[in-house]
């Protein structure tokens, strides 16, 4: 097999394998408090980072009219994979913890791909939890199983949360 082949199966490998990381890390994205920082914070220090690489390295690219598909190409990718690497760094040194929360509401949700078939029994599908801090509503989505069913609103409940070495918070609850 020749050079460029390999290059072009491992660069594809590295697609999926990328891509496999951001499937599963989706759950830890869409369950963190303050996550709009994280994301807008990723995406300026990856394109930062990407740019400088290519400012670096410009003499690589010149002319730069030739080279064009190639840099818009580094761009892309940095920014569209800087969320995914953010959330794992800001979860790779983190504790688990319990943090107290206002209960206000669990409701189940169902959803289907293909829609329901005749006579099927509806069963949800998983979870969502509604609590209240310092004022804030947050929402968090799990599949388990419903953890707070006798629970009323405005009584206060544990969550396991993992405080991230940027600061956002992710719930852990499955």
């Amino acid at each position: 097999m020749s050079r460029p082949k390999i290059y072009a199966f491992l660069a594809v490998l590295t697609l999926f394998v990328l891509g496999g990381l951001y499937v599963r890390e989706y759950a830890y994205l869409s369950n963190s408090i303050g996550v709009k920082g994280l994301v807008a914070g990723s995406l300026l220090v990856a394109l930062s980072a990407a740019c400088a690489g290519l400012w670096l390295g410009r003499e690589r690219f010149t002319p730069w009219k030739r080279h064009v598909p190639e840099i818009l190409l580094i761009l892309f990718c940095s920014v569209l994979f800087a969320p995914l690497f953010g959330s794992l760094l800001n979860r790779a040194f983190s504790l688990k913890e319990y943090h107290s929360f206002e209960f206000v509401s669990e409701a189940p949700y169902f959803a289907s791909g293909y829609g329901l078939l005749k006579g099927e029994k509806i069963e949800p599908s998983g979870y969502h939890l509604t609590v209240r801090e310092k004022g804030q509503l947050h929402r968090f989505k799990y599949k388990g199983q419903a953890y707070y069913p006798l629970t009323k609103p405005g009584e206060r409940i544990l969550l396991p949360v993992r405080r991230g070495i940027f600061g956002v918070r992710v719930m852990l609850l499955r």
